[in-house]
């Protein structure tokens, strides 16, 4: 009798939650795996759920590059709902966030499916285990607020669902070989700009990452699930994960995916499903949709199911089954579900040290002191505000005792007034560690992405960690000002320091309004002025009537301070009508693109010049290389996988001709072995001691190989302070994401290269690979005629995140 009434009263409580509620079978007249939801659908049907539940509520938090509806759909009981505000707002003061009374109330889970956009099961999945939370497993919603991300990367979803229901055959085929099972070059995993969205959570150099941050900081959730796919010879993935782990990682928190790992494993057992764990997917890089939520005080786990943009609506694997849409959804609400569960049962252990997480402050260093030109400290201070990170400046000119960056060891430095302070002593004090600490702890140096990013080197500034507190003011940012320029002044000048000031001669460029900028040191007005400072003089714009109202808007829109030029006789060194002082040419630039591309680097430098510098670029096939170098200045060639050089091959002759009329080819990492040891090019490889495995277990082959490798390392770069490709930039650092290394050129210009005795600052790299590095190259220049080509050795604009990189960039499109 109890057991009916428990019965009745949940049907009651289902059919007034849930009045007119359908099924995604129902509603999208379909049974969910028989074809793909494109992502309209997807919007379709939580908006029918929203509609017709109390226990569901629909927020837009943005757009994607392509004009698609990012949302979030929040799942708990009415009540929960009708007290949404508070519930956060009681949850945030378990962190520290916001004040109030420590509480044991909710716990809180984030689901995240489909980032990327051809590991396209999750979004299928997400629509089940939405629906499955309203209606079965309801009665766990008093105490659990479950936040759902149907689909993060919806441009890259609808991709690769319009490619395959395009391309697929009917029925569809399932031999690997076939048409619907090969997407093309830019394929559904990435967003509108080719990045990997994965890759993003602390970088937040795409739109769509912009927008959920915000979300995700007003939330902060106890648990964080980012839903993938993997190869189709894999088994399921799920946590704990592997080695190596960031040592701010709790012992809770690692404990705690043990017991999320077995009560999947109950499921998986009970079905007889294939599952691994604590291997491949480790947590350590900060950027990934479980290591960030980690760092912020959650469980962040990775769940991989096979199948991926080769998968399609079914593919037979390596072992002869057939690995179908429908076994993938059922794997991953299998897991979503059983995450809701033990988050469920286990709100107060979740509580209890989620509190504990934020309240444990043990740090080796107080705060972290940066000084560098205003616009970069500016950048890094906006990012971190992004992650709702504090920060603020020194109040005073003062000597510092900590670590030093630069020297690599314990030292006093005196550091200016308004350096950038950022303390560990706040909620996100462990974020602080892991994004600006010098050198991060290794367990392990098998590692599945990058193990170093430190931010100060990215930013090119100097830096001392010091476990001393340190007098502070609040961090004031650059501020636009109303400028009025006068018309009897000789001109206006500004130093050049920073992507800031890149992106403001862009767009004076743009504008057509003249530039020059010195070659020589000189002083002029009362002031002294390095090489690359930029000059906007009046005889250069006497055929544009509004340059000087025109350079005042971007000068406010840029927050640049102009100084007034009174004469064209400098005090010293050349005067402003010497051949020292060179007009800027506004390039016309191609950035290539073919199937040997790398799509990452391509899409890396197309959003570099749309979103970035906003400049415009010619994307060019190919096929039509050509026809178009007539109408440009400057080429791009991205990283990727090449042809050697051919001087009979049409294209490359062509290429070579321009080149010696007077064109700039640029080439990017990867790209450089079209060139290298060809007899063409002044290019040559160093070539590493070779890998004999003669003496080698079959079981260490593969630590013995990291030996020639690195996963991501940081070099101090020498550079010549006056070649331009320096300007602005008194310090640069290299990430290095390879082990290849290429010789100095000969009677060439080598501005930036390695030392005698290069060592890397943070970052694994091999014994064997780093005797390599000693007086490589970093970025070389080979003149050909009245034209150069411009070889960097490493992508200075990996992931977008690398500040310095960009500034560098800038400089080989304007200044050579």
């Amino acid at each position: 009798m109890f057991k009916y009434l428990i019965s009745v009263c949940a049907l009651f409580y289902f059919v007034s939650n849930n009045a007119q509620i359908q099924s995604p079978d129902s509603f999208l007249g379909y049974e969910l795996g028989t074809q793909f939801s494109r992502h309209h659908q997807v919007v379709d049907y939580f908006k029918h759920l929203d509609a017709n539940s109390s226990l569901l509520k629909l927020q837009a938090y943005g757009k994607t590059n392509e004009g698609r509806v990012l949302q979030l759909a929040f799942i708990s009981s009415k009540e929960n709902l009708e007290n949404f505000e508070s519930i956060r707002r009681e949850h945030l003061q378990n962190s520290g966030i916001i004040s109030g009374p420590k509480n044991d109330n909710k716990v809180v889970v984030w689901l995240s499916y489909n980032v990327h956009g051809n590991e396209s099961s999750s979004t299928e999945a997400a629509m089940k285990t939405a629906h499955a939370l309203l209606t079965t497993y309801s009665e766990w919603l008093k105490d659990t607020v479950v936040i759902l991300d149907p689909c993060i990367n919806p441009d890259g979803r609808d991709r690769y669902v319009n490619f395959y229901n395009r391309v697929k055959s009917s029925p569809n085929n399932t031999e690997g070989f076939t048409r619907e099972h090969r997407e093309g070059w830019h394929n559904g995993r990435t967003n509108h700009y080719i990045f990997d969205l994965n890759r993003d959570w602390a970088w937040l150099t795409q739109k769509e990452s912009q927008q959920r941050i915000k979300k995700y900081n007003q939330w902060l959730p106890h648990v964080h699930v980012d839903f993938h796919e993997q190869g189709i010879n894999s088994p399921y993935y799920f946590a704990p994960a592997a080695e190596p782990l960031h040592e701010i990682i709790t012992p809770f928190q690692k404990q705690f995916q043990e017991v999320i790992g077995k009560n999947h494993a109950k499921y998986f057992d009970q079905k007889g499903w294939f599952y691994f764990t604590k291997q491949r997917f480790d947590l350590l890089y900060p950027s990934y949709g479980d290591s960030y939520p980690t760092f912020m005080g959650g469980i962040g786990m990775t769940y991989e199911q096979a199948g991926g943009g080769i998968a399609g609506l079914g593919i037979e694997n390596n072992e002869a089954i057939t690995l179908s849409l429908k076994d993938r959804i059922e794997h991953h609400f299998t897991t979503g579900i059983s995450t809701v569960e033990i988050a469920t049962i286990n709100k107060s252990i979740l509580n209890k040290n989620y509190q504990s997480y934020f309240i444990d402050q043990n740090y080796k260093y107080q705060n972290y002191i940066l000084e560098g030109p205003k616009h970069r400290l500016d950048a890094l201070q906006k990012l971190l505000d992004y992650h709702e990170i504090k920060s603020e400046q020194l109040k005073k000119k003062s000597l510092i005792k900590g670590y030093e960056y630069q020297q690599q060891k314990n030292s006093s430095s005196s550091y200016a007034a308004n350096s950038l302070v950022v303390s560990t002593n706040q909620t996100k004090g462990k974020m602080v560690q892991v994004l600006l600490e010098p050198k991060t702890k290794l367990q392990d140096s098998l590692t599945y992405d990058i193990t170093a990013w430190s931010l100060p080197y990215a930013y090119g500034l100097k830096a001392m960690a010091t476990e001393n507190s340190v007098e502070t003011v609040p961090y004031r940012q650059a501020e636009s000002e109303s400028i009025i320029l006068s018309e009897s002044a000789y001109g206006y000048a500004l130093d050049y320091n920073s992507f800031n000031d890149s992106q403001f001669l862009a767009a004076l460029l743009k504008a057509n309004i003249g530039v020059r900028f010195n070659e020589t040191p000189l002083r002029n007005s009362n002031k002294n002025w390095d090489r690359g400072s930029l000059f906007i003089l009046r005889a250069d714009n006497q055929n544009n009537e509004n340059y000087l109202e025109k350079t005042a808007e971007l000068a406010g829109q840029f927050k640049q301070i102009l100084t007034p030029i009174t004469s064209g006789f400098s005090d010293s060194g050349p005067d402003l009508g010497a051949a020292e002082l060179v007009l800027i040419k506004a390039p016309r630039i191609g950035l290539l693109r073919s199937d040997a591309a790398s799509s990452y680097n391509y899409g890396e430098i197309w959003h570099f010049f749309e979103q970035a510098l906003n400049y415009p670029v010619l994307q060019l096939e190919e096929s039509q290389l050509i026809s178009a170098l007539e109408s440009i200045d400057q080429l791009i060639l991205p990283s990727g996988y090449y042809n050697q050089w051919d001087i009979e091959n049409s294209a490359d002759k062509a290429l070579l001709e321009w080149i010696k009329k007077g064109g700039k080819l640029i080439v990017m990492a990867n790209a450089l072995e079209r060139f290298a040891d060809h007899p063409s090019f002044d290019l040559s490889k160093k070539e590493p001691e070779p890998f004999n495995t003669t003496q080698i277990n079959y079981s260490d082959l593969e630590r013995s190989e990291i030996s020639y490798m690195t996963t991501g390392s940081i070099f101090e770069v020498k550079l010549d302070p006056s070649h331009p490709l320096s300007f602005g930039i008194e310090r640069y650092y290299t990430l290095k994401l390879d082990e290849k290394a290429y010789n100095l050129l000969s009677n060439q210009y080598n501005p930036f290269t390695l030392g005698s005795k290069a060592q890397p600052l943070a970052g694994f790299i091999g014994h064997k690979a780093i005797n390599n590095q000693s007086n490589a190259l970093v970025v070389g220049i080979e003149s050909k005629g009245r034209g150069k080509l411009v070889y960097f050795v490493d992508n200075v604009l990996f992931r977008g995140f690398w500040y310095s990189g960009k500034l560098l960039f800038s400089n080989a499109l304007f200044f050579l």
